[in-house]
């Protein structure tokens, strides 16, 4: 135990998981919103004393266990897990960036987790189950609007994106998950200032570098993505794979394009504005970084600032 911790504290951080519990009942986006400021109270906790930080859990658990859903329970314990690594890179001294990465697949993990474990105890039905009413209701609509005669509306088109998108799930929830966990990275930041818990270094976005390995992946699985289908294995571990390195790829080509603007002395703000449209336009931002990554610009530029 490192210092102690009050009572009002103890239940202070109960009641704030109660609420986040409660908030995210009704909305996840409103849970996400609220994250950081739990995390930062739990933060708080564990710092003083891992004791104290583990009884909370245990003592919220047991009750849970016995009057609450299992989906609010399980919500629970994925903060638990999201808290527990934020803190042990906190206390490690890890970068900024190194966070972000081990947040993401912490927060990711822990949902896939939380999913299966609900299907296993029939909360929900299985999520293939779930994909094919889903989509058995959305091809009706199709067929109805058929009779309207709308002739643009491919019904068979429709149904491939839906397979495809539900065979993508994994690689989607990851991305969800980075965009969370940089959220509650940069809440934190202001949360911790002058705290006894210091924040992590920081590297500016104009900085953020993929290695040039992530090009050669991006096409090895471009490649072999148009010789395999979804239908399998394989091919489903292909695509969502190449949905990751697609959005690596794409956060380079931002980062460069923030890097460029702000080369070429453009004000921040104003910087800042331009990269909207660029995060909105992702395509063009997407072929931003494979140039960048095939000729090195950003390299180019700081050896000629030298």
């Amino acid at each position: 135990m490192k210092q102690n911790v009050s009572l009002g504290q103890t239940f202070l951080a109960i009641l704030v998981i109660f609420v986040f519990i409660a908030i995210t009942s009704l909305s996840v986006l409103l849970g996400a919103v609220i994250l950081p400021l739990v995390v930062y109270y739990l933060l708080k906790i564990k710092h003083k004393s891992n004791y104290h930080f583990w009884l909370i859990f245990i003592s919220f658990m047991f009750p849970a266990l016995l009057f609450l859903s299992p989906l609010l329970w399980i919500w629970v314990v994925v903060l638990y897990i999201l808290t527990a690594v934020i803190h042990h890179t906190l206390a490690k001294g890890f970068s900024q960036e190194l966070t972000l990465f081990y947040g993401t697949f912490a927060l990711m993990l822990s949902v896939v987790g939380g999913l299966n474990m609900l299907v296993f105890m029939g909360v929900i039905n299985p999520l293939s189950e779930t994909f094919s009413t889903f989509r058995s209701w959305y091809m009706e609509q199709i067929e109805n609007m058929g009779g309207l005669n709308v002739g643009f509306v491919d019904a068979e088109m429709f149904s491939a994106a839906l397979t495809q998108m539900f065979a993508q799930l994994p690689a989607y929830i990851t991305v969800i998950s980075f965009f969370v966990i940089l959220y509650t990275v940069l809440m934190l930041r202001l949360l911790l200032q002058n705290k006894e818990l210091p924040a992590w270094s920081y590297m500016s976005f104009s900085e953020w570098a993929f290695p040039r390995f992530i090009l050669y992946l991006f096409f090895i699985l471009y490649i072999v993505s148009l010789f395999t289908t979804t239908e399998d294995t394989f091919g489903t571990i292909i695509s969502n794979s190449y949905v990751l390195v697609e959005w690596a790829v794409f956060l380079h080509g931002l980062s460069f394009s923030y890097f460029f603007l702000l080369e070429k002395k453009v004000n921040k703000v104003l910087s800042v504005i331009i990269l909207i449209p660029l995060a909105i336009i992702r395509p063009l931002t997407l072929v931003i970084g494979l140039l960048e990554m095939v000729f090195r610009f950003r390299l180019l530029m700081k050896l000629k600032r030298k």
